[in-house]
């Protein structure tokens, strides 16, 4: 995890065609928040954040469409470090995560 105490910001895609969007919602598809999870997950632990090992807290804010790109902003902390996801300026996740470091 880096050492800064500044916000990084990352980019996240989400894909146009994903299988869930079949089933959630068919004719008004959104992504699930257990997937952005995942998604956003899987982002930090390829930006050297560490693996995750406790979410403290998430707030799903807005819904997340298919085809929407996504900007994660990282703000660390002592133990946790905080993430934002904004879709244009709309805020649609907060959380507290907590990492284990290598």
């Amino acid at each position: 995890m880096s050492n800064a105490k500044t916000t990084q910001e990352l980019r996240l895609p989400i894909p146009g065609a994903h299988a869930c969007f079949a089933d959630h919602f068919p004719g008004a598809p959104l992504v699930p928040g257990a997937l952005l999870l995942k998604w956003i997950i899987a982002l930090l632990a390829n930006a050297n954040y560490g693996q995750i090992n406790y979410l403290k807290q998430v707030k799903f804010l807005a819904p997340v469409l298919p085809g929407d790109e996504l900007r994660i902003c990282i703000t660390p902390g002592a133990k946790t470090f905080t993430v934002a996801a904004y879709k244009d300026e709309t805020p649609v996740l907060k959380g507290q995560f907590e990492c284990v470091h290598d």
